[in-house]
């Protein structure tokens, strides 16, 4: 095939351009990264803090949760805080749950659990189940956490310093996910990071224009708020009841406070690769408000940033190379170098993101490989949606309706 020096430019520029495109992507989410981290509190701020005075009551749902129950007892049991009762609500379980708490507790009179054996068809099995335990409860501060998550010893005394300084009705703590499986190593700091896309932790901290956000592992309320506020009887029927917590709180006036507790927190959310897929779809379907537009076009986004651009300047880098051999020293010199200036700023940000996580580096090369994984669980959550195709989470299955975009009511209510 003869030399077509037109269509040689043409390729060029394009490679070119989509290079460009990369290096403002990743450079945005650099800066977007890096001054969330400024503007996030952390955990170890409440170590300089007076202690917070009152008991605290400690609510676990827990349903069928043999292989984290016996750590999350041990872990609650090693706290400095000593003034607490933890009340572990089983709930429906058919496996070793209740047999593991007892053999952990030790006869320990601040752990307690009791058993659920029902649901009310119009309430999410976990906000049901956390409603028991805070109905037992008598503490002055109420924190509903799962039985996968893990403390250091200081976690809750400082979490409980920050709150009780801040006066904020609901204080959460963002931990890190544990990367002990392959699995979890490959696709976590993609999946995280799709979720803080959709709600940048820090912008739940800003005194004005807040995205109300909060994290179920970990919601810290004075009880006097939580009771005001209805407790989970005001988003019984939420898969997601941290979002709607935070949304509701935030309509009435009341401030939320998100901690960075990524150092003091450990979170071991899914076993298996499928249960991480089914439960991250889920939590996509409820942060998307669950309306299927919006899950496709974060998809679509999210092979655009990981796929799309990064193939772009890799053939930039091949393109420039193959023109240089040829002759094309100039054109090809700012076709390849534009390339690879892309391709370490889009390593620089994944880098930066796996950081911010304290997630391992061991599969940093095949992010694309994780964004379509990812991208196939929210596409896979539209179409749950379209199709009515029922959830099940914690015991139970529940058909969801799609809602329809905000732009399209707009459209209609104008109409």
């Amino acid at each position: 095939m003869p030399y077509d020096a037109g269509l040689t430019a043409a390729i060029g520029y394009i490679l070119v351009g989509l290079s460009f495109l990369l290096v403002a992507v990743a450079g945005t989410l650099v800066v977007r990264t890096l001054m969330a981290a400024r503007a996030m509190p952390r955990v170890a701020s409440g170590d300089r803090l007076p202690p917070a005075p009152g008991l605290l009551s400690i609510v676990i749902p827990a349903h069928n949760e043999e292989r984290v129950i016996a750590d999350s007892v041990r872990t609650l049991r090693s706290q400095t805080r000593r003034n607490f009762e933890a009340i572990y609500v089983l709930d429906r379980c058919t496996d070793r749950t209740r047999d593991l708490l007892v053999a952990a507790a030790e006869g320990d009179p601040r752990i307690r659990f009791l058993e659920n054996g029902s649901c009310p068809d119009d309430w999410a099995g976990k906000c049901n189940a956390c409603r028991v335990g805070a109905e037992a409860a008598t503490g002055e501060w109420l924190l509903f956490t799962d039985a996968d998550c893990r403390f250091e010893p200081d976690m809750i005394d400082a979490m409980l310093s920050i709150a009780h300084r801040s006066g904020a009705a609901l204080t959460s703590a963002l931990g890190r996910l544990t990367y002990g499986e392959r699995f979890e190593r490959l696709l976590q700091p993609v999946a995280g990071a799709v979720l803080m896309r959709f709600f940048p932790p820090d912008k739940a901290n800003r005194e004005h224009d807040r995205w109300p956000f909060a994290n179920g592992q970990f919601l810290l309320f004075r009880r006097a708020d939580y009771d005001a506020f209805g407790g989970h009887a005001a988003v019984k029927d939420t898969l997601l009841e941290d979002l709607a917590f935070a949304a509701r709180f935030e309509r009435q006036g009341r401030r939320t406070a998100v901690v960075d507790a990524t150092r003091r927190m450990v979170v071991s959310m899914y076993g298996t690769r499928a249960a991480m897929r089914s439960g991250w779809t889920r939590i996509y379907i409820e942060s998307c408000g669950r309306v299927p537009e919006t899950l496709r076009n974060a998809a679509l986004e999210l092979l655009a940033c990981s796929v799309v651009l990064p193939l772009g300047a890799l053939a930039g880098v091949v393109t420039g190379a193959l023109r240089i051999a040829q002759g094309d020293t100039a054109g090809g010199a700012v076709v390849a170098a534009s390339g690879a200036v892309a391709l370490a700023t889009g390593v620089a940000a994944v880098a930066l993101l796996h950081q911010r996580q304290r997630a391992p580096y061991t599969y940093l090369a095949l992010h694309p490989f994780a964004a379509v994984a990812v991208a196939s669980w929210l596409l896979d959550g539209a179409r749950m949606l379209r199709r009515r195709t029922p959830i099940r989470w914690g015991g139970r299955e529940y058909v969801l309706e799609p809602r329809i975009h905000r732009r399209k009511r707009r459209k209609a209510a104008a109409a």
